[in-house]
C-alpha cells in the first residue's frame, strides 16, 4: 500500500507542478536606480536621484517571435529625491503611474506614459536639452534612438524641469 500510495503522491506533484506555475503571477519586480549625472549633461549643476520608495512592478503582453520582449507594462509606485549637489537643495516627486515599453528591431524603443508621472532627462543634443524633466499626466512618449537620442512627443499633462526646480 505504501508503494500505491508514493505513486499517487508523485503522480498528483508531477500534475500539479504546471498548473502552480502556470498561476504564478505575470508581474516581477521592476526597480529604478540612484544616479549621478555631471554638471552640464542634463543640469547646469551635478544631479543626484535617491530612489526613496520603489514598488514598481512589470510584465510582458508583447513577444517578438523569438520570445524576446516586444512590449512591456511598467506600474507601481516610485518616489525618488532629486538633489542638487552644488547646493545640496532637494524635491522629492512621486513618480507613479503606468508606461508601455516598446522594444523595436532595430534596437530603439519607446516609453508610452498611460496615465501618472515619468521622468526622463535630455541631453543637450536632444530636441528641449539639456533637462530633466517629470511629466504628469498621459499621452506622453519618448522615443530612444540607437545612437542615445531621446525624443519626446507631448501629451496632455503638465511638464516639470527638475533644473529649473533645483536651480
Amino acid at each position: 500500500m505504501t508503494v500505491v500510495r508514493a505513486i499517487v503522491i508523485a503522480l498528483c506533484c508531477a500534475l500539479a507542478a504546471p498548473v502552480a506555475a502556470g498561476a504564478a503571477s505575470p508581474w516581477q519586480p521592476f526597480r529604478a536606480s540612484p544616479f549621478d549625472l555631471p554638471a552640464g549633461s542634463r543640469c547646469p549643476f551635478p544631479l543626484s536621484g535617491r530612489v526613496v520608495q520603489d514598488r514598481e512592478r512589470i510584465r510582458t503582453t508583447q513577444t517578438n517571435p523569438d520570445g524576446t520582449p516586444a512590449q512591456q507594462e511598467v506600474r507601481g509606485l516610485l518616489i525618488v529625491r532629486y538633489i542638487n549637489q552644488d547646493t545640496g537643495a532637494s524635491v522629492t516627486r512621486n513618480l507613479n503611474g503606468d508606461a508601455l515599453f516598446d522594444t523595436h528591431p532595430d534596437g530603439s524603443f519607446r516609453i508610452t506614459l498611460l496615465h501618472g508621472h515619468l521622468s526622463v532627462g535630455l541631453a543637450a543634443t536632444d530636441p528641449g536639452g539639456p533637462a530633466f524633466l517629470v511629466l504628469h499626466g498621459r499621452g506622453f512618449a519618448v522615443d530612444f534612438g540607437t545612437d542615445g537620442s531621446r525624443t519626446i512627443t507631448f501629451g496632455q499633462g503638465t511638464v516639470e524641469n527638475i533644473c529649473e526646480t533645483l536651480a
